[in-house]
């Protein structure tokens, strides 16, 4: 191979630095005439002048692992004695240094590949690849290991043809000596056979009429309850309607016929209290309400209005910012509201008292009087929005019940009217300079804070001369306030209640008074907070009581937590509870493990869990819970193991199996047990149409929740409803269809894409946020989306929406229709879901009570 100039690689300016004068190279780089001459002839000899390359019959001639050589090139001892002579490696000229340049400016360095030998002898290691070779031996040395190199590259070049051209060579015979040619590709997945082309869609007449949408279920359900067996059929419907100057409007119907009665009792009170059984009856009758939304009217004001079996509309004050609201009562009648939005709100409502129940499926039972309310709110100072500093509102609501039983007991019939009103302030705080900044209430804000005074009035009479019910008056009142300082979230209550205050056909809380403190402190890896309570009774035998709680939770890294809960109550009703949580996140899901202990009147409680929520598929839910409890209450000790299982799994084409096990089985004499059983499978059969089928059991009663809470709460819970055995079996066809001008999806445009939203609201008993199998729903909830359409959730607290545009928006538990002491956690009566296109979304409520 020729070597090299001295100066390829260079530029025109570094080898005019080489050359002389005429531009010939430096006398150095030539050869002397009688040298040249005879190199010259030589060449002319092989032909070699013009750089021709004569075909040689060894095929591994050198010439042929060499390219043509250049005209005038010099021979190989002239660039044998070149190369000797000692350049050092930097040296633009060292051919060391050229490789390294050329090989950085993505050139191939040949001469290293192509050169004639390995390592150079007499090398120095202070110069890359520079000493002297003896031509002579070297080429000897290394001429055989060329063509051994040579014929090893040949022959799996021949290799690699064979292999390649295996295909084409398979189409002719054979040789004796070669292998069999490997056999032609078959294509495995597709099935042979003249294709079928595919029959183009119908195409359908264009809809007409404003956007709608609907879905209709015919239920066959079986019903037995202790002695009595019940067939009854439902038609339930859903849908909603878009229009462009009424607003939307959603239904909601399930028509019962042939609804069985069930007969039960309430049970008021909490561990470590006295308890009161009030008994009642349902009937699972019909459920229906139709809701309108944001009518538009001129100057900014839009309208509302519901009718059915729906809950008595309120202004936003009535939920407050503390621990005490004011209820809205269920009716079956009709409520309307105009709204100017973040200003001004009036409503009025009529109609007849009842309850929602059912087991299997939502009912509504009436009949216990009537109720009609009036109520009004507006801004009176501050600026606009719902973060302004120094705003001011105020709010007043009036209510009358007449011919309500007190309790459910005939005979005590009573009329009553109540009068409340409210007015709130939220800004600076008198120690604060600036407010944080953050997405929250002004009282969530470091240097917010709000305030709120509420105002109670109560007047009772006997509906008839034939009543027993007495005449009373009561007041009451309560403040509230909530502020935040930059390490410490507060907030804190005055209250004072008569006896016999109420609201409608609900209590108030009564004879009480007090004030109660909260505290808490958070970072990203632990939480403490604590709850203080002082209370006692208005009139009557004194019954002063103590309340404090102390929790606290501290996360150790991303899998493991611990947090701790201990309640102390003093007074008439003096008790103890400790609560104890390990929580752990593996490759196999979440899990929680919960220790309890309660002391208190005539009770004592010990009760270990562990709930587990497992690791599955990305559209599969699965948790269990197992729970063993070691309880003496009033003189009888019994042992009770609690178990649940909760889970959601697809099936094939389509199928989806929701499944939701709960109960205890008692160990030894005592055969107390409960069971609460609800599983349901739907079926899509195309076209809009599926099929699904539910079976729900019921028996017994679940143990109360062992935690120690204030006499507030206690004031202001719900009767916990204990019913027989009941068990119900039931079959549904179920259709769903949209149409319109212009078909759009809920919270969408026309033309866009759609998914389905579902969800359960249920009680977060441990207040951690996730859903246990030992957790039941919560019925009867009004659930919003885009704060313009309506659902409603069934007897185990599911909801759902069926066509919803893609993209984010927003849902909201309607707190009025939770019940009493219930409400949704700090920041989670509205959530903001992402719907996927053609898929299901999933979105849970959390409904918690104070510590």
């Amino acid at each position: 191979m020729p070597l090299r100039g001295a100066d390829r690689g260079q530029g025109a300016h570094q080898r005019t630095r080489h050359a002389g004068g005429d531009g010939r190279a430096h006398r150095r780089h030539r050869l002397c005439g009688c040298r040249r001459r005879a190199a010259r002839a030589r060449y002319r000899k092989h032909g070699r002048e013009a750089g021709e390359r004569p075909e040689p019959a060894d095929p591994a001639h050198p010439q042929h692992r060499h390219g043509a050589r250049p005209a005038r090139g010099f021979p190989e001892r002239h660039r044998c004695q070149r190369r000797a002579a000692r350049v050092p490696a930097g040296h633009h000229a060292h051919h060391a240094g050229r490789d390294a340049r050329d090989r950085t400016h993505g050139k191939q360095a040949r001469r290293r590949r192509h050169s004639r030998g390995g390592a150079l002898s007499r090398h120095r290691d202070r110069f890359a690849r520079v000493g002297q070779e003896r031509l002579l031996q070297g080429q000897r040395t290394l001429r055989p290991m060329k063509k051994r190199a040579l014929r090893t590259a040949l022959g799996l070049c021949s290799a690699g043809t064979a292999l390649a051209g295996a295909g084409a060579w398979a189409q002719g015979p054979a040789s004796a000596g070669e292998p069999p040619a490997a056999p032609a590709y078959v294509d495995r997945v597709l099935e042979e056979g003249a294709v079928v082309p595919q029959a183009e869609p119908p195409e359908e007449a264009p809809s007409t009429g404003w956007p709608r949408g609907w879905s209709a279920e015919l239920q066959s359900n079986r019903q037995s309850s202790s002695a009595i067996k019940t067939q009854s059929q439902t038609l339930t419907f859903s849908g909603f309607l878009d229009t462009p100057n009424y607003g939307t409007f959603s239904a909601n119907l399930n028509l019962n016929r042939n609804p069985a009665p069930v007969y039960g009792y309430g049970v008021f009170g909490t561990s470590g209290t006295s308890y009161t059984v009030v008994p009642f009856t349902s009937t699972n009758s019909s459920t229906w309400r139709i809701d309108q939304r944001a009518m538009p009217f001129d100057g900014g004001w839009f309208g509302n209005s519901a009718i059915g079996n729906i809950n008595m509309a309120s202004t936003p004050l009535a939920r407050g910012v503390g621990r005490v609201f004011i209820p809205s009562l269920p009716i079956e009648g009709a409520s309307v509201s105009i709204e100017q939005p973040g200003r001004t709100q009036f409503n009025a409502s009529a109609g007849r008292l009842g309850y929602f129940d059912g087991l299997a499926f939502e009912g509504f039972s009436a009949g216990r009087g009537t109720a009609a309310s009036v109520g009004a709110q507006t801004q009176i100072a501050g600026g606009d929005g719902p973060a302004a500093l120094g705003r001011a509102d105020a709010a007043v609501q009036f209510v009358e019940a007449r011919n309500v039983n007190i309790n459910g007991l005939a005979g005590y019939a009573r009329d009553t009217r109540t009068m409340w009103g409210a007015v709130s302030w939220q800004g600076l705080a008198p120690w604060a300079d600036t407010l944080g900044s953050g997405t929250g209430g002004i009282g969530d804000r470091i240097g917010g804070m709000r305030v709120q005074a509420n105002l109670v009035h109560s007047e009772g009479r006997p509906s008839d001369s034939s009543s027993k019910a007495a005449f009373d008056s009561a007041s009451g009142g309560w403040l509230d306030a909530a502020w935040r300082t930059d390490w410490l979230q507060q907030s804190a209550s005055l209250f004072y209640f008569q006896p016999s205050l109420r609201w409608g056909s609900d209590t108030l809380p009564n004879n009480l008074r007090g004030a109660s403190w909260r505290g808490d402190i958070s970072t990203r890896q632990w939480q403490l907070g604590s709850n203080i309570e002082v209370s006692d009774s208005v009139s009557g035998p004194g019954r002063s009581s103590v309340y404090a709680n102390l929790y606290g939770r501290y996360r150790f890294d991303s899998r493991d937590a611990v947090s701790g809960n201990l309640a102390v109550r003093s007074g008439s009703y003096a008790a103890q509870s400790a609560q104890v949580t390990w929580e752990h996140q593996s490759d196999l899901g979440f899990t929680q493990w919960r220790t309890d202990v309660a002391h208190g009147v005539e009770m004592r409680v010990l009760r270990t869990s562990l709930d587990h929520a497992w690791r599955v598929g990305e559209a599969q839910t699965l948790s269990t819970s197992l729970a063993i409890e070691q309880s003496n209450r009033a003189g009888t000790s019994q042992r009770t193991v609690y178990w649940g299982v909760l889970g959601t799994t697809p099936l094939m084409a389509g199928a989806r199996l929701d499944l939701s096990l709960r109960g205890s089985n008692s160990i030894g004499g005592n055969s107390s047990r409960f069971l609460s059983a609800n599983a349901r499978l739907a079926w899509p059969l195309g076209g809009g149409w599926s099929f699904i089928t539910q079976f729900t059991a019921s028996r017994g009663q679940e143990a109360l929740d062992p935690a120690v809470v204030s006499a507030l709460t206690t004031a202001t819970q719900q009767p916990t409803l204990v019913v027989p055995s009941t068990r119900s079996f039931m079959l549904v066809l179920r259709y769903e269809g949209r149409a319109g001008m212009a078909n759009a999806p809920i919270g969408g445009i026309p033309g866009t894409g759609d998914g389905r939203l579902e969800g359960h609201v249920y009680y977060d008993q441990n207040n951690n946020g996730r859903r246990e199998a030992s957790e039941g729903g919560v019925a009867g909830v009004t659930v919003r989306i885009d704060r313009r359409y309506v659902t409603q959730t069934d007897a185990q607290g599911f909801y759902s929406f069926p066509a919803v545009a893609g993209g984010s928006h927003e849902v909201e538990v309607v707190q009025d229709t939770l019940p009493l002491p219930w409400s949704s956690g700090p920041g989670s009566s509205t959530q903001r879901v992402d719907i996927r296109l053609r898929g299901t979304s999933v979105s849970d409520f959390a409904v918690q009570k104070d510590r």
